[in-house]
């Protein structure tokens, strides 16, 4: 597109980056929206959810497994004359649950008036994909402790 000698810079960005588009700027995807149904967002957050919760409980059972297992063996060394390395339990980090923040949003959801919502493109990620910003340290918790490994 050649701009027209009085269109600012801005216009013709926002020409350029709108152009074709009903609704949504699908070359921008920071500034997007979607609306869906609010039905649909809410079956998939609970199955998110339920997925989310099950891995933790999962998670959860392997990090106690290994806790009792260093444990023991602490006991075992010292019990022989080894020595205590005080640090041995910092290094084990519990798994965190977070399925109080699949809740809140199921809540909201669930109080909301309207049959459609308005998503933002970080919004769909957490809630539609399941990407949240916690979602690497969980899976390298889960990778850790889980019982499938």
């Amino acid at each position: 597109m050649i701009p027209d000698h009085d269109d600012d810079a801005w216009t013709v960005l926002d020409r350029y980056y709108n152009q074709g588009e009903d609704d949504m700027a699908l070359n921008d995807f920071a500034d997007s929206r979607v609306t869906v149904k609010k039905k649909d967002l809410l079956d998939t957050i609970r199955r998110n959810r339920d997925h989310h919760h099950s891995q933790f409980v999962e998670t959860m059972e392997g990090y106690r497994e290994t806790v009792i297992k260093r444990v023991e063996q602490t006991l075992t060394g010292l019990r022989a004359g080894g020595n205590f390395d005080p640090y041995e339990f910092n290094r084990l980090t519990p798994p965190q649950d977070h399925t109080k923040d699949y809740d809140r949003v199921i809540r909201m959801l669930e109080m909301s008036t309207s049959d459609e919502i308005t998503c933002t493109e970080k919004q769909f990620n957490q809630y539609v994909l399941d990407e949240w910003t916690w979602k690497d340290e969980f899976s390298t918790s889960n990778a850790l402790y889980s019982k499938a490994r």
